[in-house]
């Protein structure tokens, strides 16, 4: 027995035919709206990271 071709949509996980990404427009939008909250964390992680290095580069050039 062979599993007829598919994929898997990127929000829910439901098979759906090869030639799509998604099974609605409402895990379209779903998945669109995770992945900017994503990015957003991701970029807000970065810069405190940054932000923080910088203040202990900061602090050991200020002690010399």
């Amino acid at each position: 027995m062979e599993i007829p071709k598919h994929r898997h949509c990127l929000n829910c996980g439901i098979s759906i035919p090869p030639d799509q990404v998604f099974c609605s427009e409402k895990c379209r939008i779903e998945y669109t709206q995770r992945r900017k909250r994503m990015l957003r964390t991701q970029y807000m992680f970065l810069a405190i990271a940054g932000l923080i290095i910088l203040y202990y580069i900061i602090t050991i050039v200020w002690k010399m």
